[in-house]
């Protein structure tokens, strides 16, 4: 009997500790931890959800301050520039007060060097330079003075300036803007020309040459400005070019079309 209550014993014993071993009920103290454990992590994922947040906001702000930092650093960014152009060109003026040519398209190029100025508060820019230009332009006119009488003028008219401009540049939208400009200067006006006066059927040479003056000048104009990148614009616009009075000729003014390249560094 002893024998047998022994065995029981030592099976009562080996089952117990099985369960506990097993998590049963010998790990009923800890039961409660799961469900904790999990509110812990939800609560710390929440608040790492939040950190996300914050911080893509402080991400957002801070690339809108170095936007706007930038956009502050190009305001007041000063450049020089070296500016190329090219120009279709029309003159007019009026030979011994009698005989008013006009001729026809030409063509001429520039070059300058500049700086151009951040204005501070205020919408636009201001560029100075100091330029060299050149056109030239054909004339061949019959200009009748009566039924059989009047005058026969061939010849090219070269005008070489040099000039000091300013341009006044308002952004538009985006790369766009407009610009104003005006210039003043001296010109070398250079003619060679054959001024024949025919009557009936005989033609009389009344100037046949080449002469050349130099005389004050000026200039007005206006256009567009498409910035290609912070370093490289276009400029394409109309200007007004008036030369003082000659020994050669009177009331010389001109109409040009300019496209221009510059080159900021």
């Amino acid at each position: 009997m002893k024998k047998v209550l022994s065995v029981m014993a030592v099976s009562a014993f080996v089952l117990t500790a099985g369960v506990a071993l097993a998590g049963g009920p010998g790990k009923k103290a800890t039961s409660g931890c799961p469900e904790a454990c999990q509110k812990q992590i939800d609560d710390l994922q929440s608040s790492q959800a939040q950190q996300d947040e914050l911080l893509g906001a402080h991400g957002r702000q801070l690339q809108n301050h170095e936007g706007r930092i930038t956009d502050l650093e190009r305001a007041f960014n000063d450049y020089w520039y070296v500016r190329l152009g090219v120009r279709a060109a029309w003159m007019k003026q009026s030979f011994f007060d009698t005989v008013d040519i006009s001729t026809d398209t030409g063509w001429g190029g520039a070059i300058a060097f500049g700086r151009e100025f951040s204005m501070y508060q205020a919408p636009g820019k201001f560029r100075a330079e100091i330029e060299l230009a050149k056109q030239r332009a054909d004339f061949d006119k019959t200009y009748p003075t009566g039924q059989r009488s009047g005058y026969t003028v061939d010849g090219t008219v070269d005008v070489s300036t040099i000039f000091i401009n300013g341009y006044y540049e308002l952004p538009v939208y985006d790369a766009f803007s407009f610009y104003f400009m005006a210039g003043l200067g001296y010109a070398k006006y250079d003619v060679d020309a054959d001024i024949s006066r025919y009557a009936a059927s005989s033609s009389t040479v009344v100037w046949r040459g080449g002469a050349s003056d130099n005389v004050f000048a000026y200039k007005a104009g206006a256009g567009v400005t498409w910035n290609f990148t912070d370093q490289i614009a276009a400029d394409l616009g109309y200007e007004y070019l008036g030369v003082a009075d000659t020994d050669l000729a009177d009331s010389i003014n001109g109409h040009n079309v300019v496209l221009s390249v510059r080159f900021k560094f």
